[in-house]
């Protein structure tokens, strides 16, 4: 960490905020870091869509009261993934992992390239897990109070992640944890909220949105292999190399493919179609995403490119849901 960086985290703690631009709705946007919404839209997109293609197994008539649910949903996960980033800069500015030297992406680091009070920061990030958590509340009053139960994990997961003296985001976790809380909770949660009730062949489906989730964090910590490396930080990435965690990638940018097409074939034949223009409209970006480099440098085109391809690919598989739902019924 260089001495800017410290004297700057001493005179945070001692209250000193000189040094900060008035906290606004500018710092907000930034904290919240919306290029990575793709995240916390995918898995609502998909929960909706399993909705209708579920309907032969548990009924299902949109109404007034679904739509609600599906746009609280919306807004939970937005709130949900906002906090993260917030506090995820907030804690690497305090740990001295964020600097101007460690990162190149002006994006990454907003407090330190944006002059953002790291207190209001802390306060911003807070605030958004309380909305979250008011926005859950909301919908589990509309559908189901079982939600609550999932709404507590997502909620650990986030705090145990982002904060702690040894976050999760530290660990090799990071990719299991947030393609399960967001990928996996998210869909399961949007899909009870529509349907009230519980079919377990959504969790077959909720896979894709789980593999391109952990697939955007583990693009992000491959490009940050030599930062975490300088940090501590022991993340998969770390421990597989840049070459190993690579390979990681394609493997699951594949097998994403592959799994999508196993369901269709197995219950939603219709569903195929729109897989097959995932694989030729992706196809490009995909082998970006294969041939990298994966390197501080490159962060931004990759982290871009990973985005775009699984809002592709969850968008097309939320579509071939919806339209197979829409036949049968």
């Amino acid at each position: 960490m260089t001495e800017k960086s410290d004297t700057n985290v001493e005179k945070t703690a001692a209250g000193d905020t000189s040094n900060y631009q008035p906290f606004s709705a500018k710092a907000a946007i930034q904290l919240a870091s919306p290029p990575t919404w793709s995240a916390a839209l995918s898995p609502v997109l998909v929960g909706g869509a399993a909705a209708w293609a579920l309907a032969a197994f548990v009924p299902f008539s949109p109404d007034l009261r679904a739509l609600v649910c599906w746009v609280l949903m919306l807004l939970c996960a937005l709130f949900a993934q906002s906090a993260v980033n917030t506090l995820n800069d907030y804690k690497d500015f305090l740990a001295g992992t964020d600097t101007a030297e460690t990162i190149l992406d002006v994006t990454d680091a907003s407090i330190v390239y944006n002059a953002i009070n790291p207190r209001a920061a802390l306060r911003f990030g807070i605030s958004l897990c309380l909305l979250a958590a008011l926005t859950g509340v909301v919908v589990a009053w509309l559908s189901s109070w079982w939600l609550l139960l999932l709404g507590a994990l997502g909620a650990a997961a986030v705090v145990f992640y982002s904060l702690g003296p040894k976050p999760l985001s530290y660990l090799p976790l990071g990719e299991a944890v947030s393609g399960l809380v967001m990928g996996g909770i998210i869909t399961v949660a949007t899909y009870i909220a529509l349907t009230q009730s519980f079919a377990p062949l959504i969790l077959a489906v909720s896979i894709p949105a789980v593999l391109t989730i952990a697939l955007i964090m583990l693009t992000n910590n491959s490009c940050d292999i030599e930062r975490d490396i300088l940090a501590g930080r022991h993340t998969l990435a770390v421990l597989l190399g840049a070459s190993g965690a690579q390979r990681l990638a394609t493997g699951l940018a594949v097998f994403t493919l592959f799994w999508m097409a196993v369901l269709a074939f197995m219950f939603w034949l219709p569903a195929l179609l729109p897989i097959g223009v995932v694989a030729l409209a992706g196809y490009g970006r995909l082998n970006l995403i294969s041939r990298g480099p994966y390197s501080l440098e490159n962060r931004r085109r990759m982290m871009g490119n990973i985005s775009l391809w699984c809002l592709l690919v969850n968008s097309c598989w939320a579509g071939g849901l919806l339209i197979c739902g829409i036949i049968g019924a």
